[in-house]
């Protein structure tokens, strides 16, 4: 099957589906060309996926551009089906295929908040989408709370074009990673607790409440030795909260590791790992630290509590430090025994995240779809 994919905005999130989906055995018969700003995604392509699987072809910089750029390809290249990921991509993909005959997939790789549709713009915003959107073939969901989101935002939405497909990782990979010696690198005992935060800095991912929360634990005594914690994340807003970890006098206690190309390994090297999201589409960090057996403190939001459901994880309300102390401090002075439950859970992890299962569905929606159009 020949593909065009669209992305616009191909971070991190986006990254890592290509890189799990189309790496998949799901997609040998599949090519595709993919229409998206380069900034090192090719040599990122090319160094994860099969020779020849995914050709970039460089985006157009503005949005008429980009939309007659999909319309010519389309129009010349013959292709079975166009898979856009993201709702910008999206958006101007399903302009660009107005009159085609061409099935459309959207993946939505996000989910939305009513924050962004206040307002007569905001209003406008949401009816335009509504009707774009509408119009898509097929709408493909990385959870069910994914699925539940847009449809109640977008109503007017067939329901039956609306697929949720729970996501996956590697889980194989994260199952047999060996630990990193982290807190030999960072020359602390044995004895001190170590918590990983993975996320980027931004509001969303909720570092500040990790802060908090260790600030709440160093004043208040809560434990006999304050708990440690390594960051991994990357850009947003790293500066400003390193800032506000020194300005609460945190700073010895708050470590920011470089990029690490052994995430299975940084994983295991930690106690706990913090995901005190806002929102996510996907809790992808989520089921890696499941596949690992390492213990997880995660908030109830939206994308994530799906993926904890069922499992030993905490959860914690949305923006409450004040109940991510506790969770730290319960997992701290009970650590063998909840290791000793992840580890009991990991076996179901590795089967219930493993990619396999999301990459031989979107390869049989692509079927699909393709079938319906001839």
């Amino acid at each position: 099957m020949r593909v065009l994919m669209t992305a616009l905005q191909p971070g991190g999130g986006i990254r890592t589906f290509f890189r799990y989906v189309y790496g998949n055995e799901a997609f040998d018969g599949s090519t595709f060309s993919l229409v998206a700003p380069d900034h090192g995604l090719a040599a990122f392509l090319n160094s994860v996926l099969p020779q020849g699987r995914v050709t970039l072809v460089p985006a157009e910089n503005d949005s008429i551009a980009f939309i007659r750029q999909i319309r010519s390809l389309v129009k010349s290249e013959g292709f079975d089906l166009v898979h856009s990921h993201g709702f910008s991509a999206g958006i101007l993909t399903q302009i660009a295929l107005t009159g085609s005959s061409t099935p459309h997939l959207m993946t939505a790789h996000d989910v939305f908040n009513a924050a962004q549709f206040r307002g007569f713009k905001g209003n406008l915003k949401r009816r335009v989408m509504s009707f774009v959107f509408s119009r898509i073939s097929t709408i493909h969901t990385v959870t069910q709370d994914a699925r539940t989101n847009l449809m109640h935002f977008f109503p007017a939405i067939n329901a039956g074009r609306v697929n949720g497909i729970l996501h996956g990782v590697d889980t194989v990979f994260f199952r047999d990673g060996e630990p990193e010696q982290l807190k030999q690198q960072l020359n602390l005992e044995p004895g001190v607790p170590l918590i990983g935060f993975f996320g980027r800095f931004m509001g969303q991912k909720g570092f500040r409440l990790i802060v908090d929360a260790v600030k709440r634990i160093r004043d208040d005594g809560l434990l006999p030795v304050v708990p440690h914690v390594a960051t991994f994340g990357w850009g947003g807003f790293i500066r400003e909260d390193y800032a506000y970890v020194e300005k609460l006098g945190l700073k010895d206690h708050f470590h920011q590791m470089p990029q690490t190309d052994n995430m299975a390994g940084s994983l295991k090297g930690v106690d706990i790992v913090a995901m005190p999201s806002r929102w996510e589409a996907c809790g992808l960090l989520a089921m890696e630290a499941l596949a690992a057996a390492v213990p997880i403190v995660g908030s109830d939001c939206i994308g994530l509590r799906e993926v904890l459901e069922g499992s030993p994880a905490q959860q914690i309300p949305v923006g409450d430090s004040v109940a991510l102390a506790n969770a730290f401090v319960d997992e701290i002075q009970n650590m063998d025994q909840r290791r000793e439950e992840f580890q009991h859970y990991q076996s179901e992890a590795v089967e219930r995240f493993g990619i396999d299962r999301p990459a031989r569905a979107l390869a049989n929606l692509y079927t699909q779809l393709k079938e319906q159009a001839n």
